[in-house]
């Protein structure tokens, strides 16, 4: 993204968290790849020809790691079957919905919700036992 890009997003983001919103709106984005199954990298239409390719990470939810050093064999099979769910769930998908977005503290990501057709994908992970409920604090084991 061009700084001229990167300042008018700016510009228009942080008015709207001076005056208190916790969360951005609705965007339609296009899913660029999923990194894992509560990562996704997406380009958001956020303003008429003004896009944002970002790394959104679902929030509330929480999947297995498939990397790291102190990941277990077990969790990082875990890791790599809610990816590939992921993967499925977004098959044939162009365009989604992306919501509630907010800064996130790592790695330049954001938070927020993924929809297609109003179904959220991290519902769909949960129900499907790929991931679990979270809100902030220690991770729980996986295996």
């Amino acid at each position: 993204m061009n700084i001229k890009k990167t300042l008018l997003f700016l510009a228009l983001a942080v008015p709207l968290h001076a005056y208190g919103a916790e969360t951005y709106g609705n965007y339609r984005a296009e899913v660029l790849r999923v990194i894992d199954g509560d990562t996704i990298e997406v380009r958001a239409h956020i303003w008429p020809n003004l896009t944002q390719t970002i790394k959104l990470r679902l929030t509330g939810i929480n999947t297995p790691e498939k990397r790291g050093k102190k990941i277990s064999g077990c969790e990082k099979k875990a890791g790599q079957q809610a990816t590939n769910f992921t993967q499925r769930w977004l098959k044939g998908v162009k365009v989604v919905t992306i919501s509630e977005i907010k800064l996130g503290k790592y790695a330049g990501r954001v938070l927020g919700r993924i929809s297609k057709g109003g179904e959220y994908l991290g519902e769909a992970l949960i129900k499907a036992g790929h991931a679990k409920p979270y809100s902030g604090g220690k991770r729980q084991p996986w295996c």
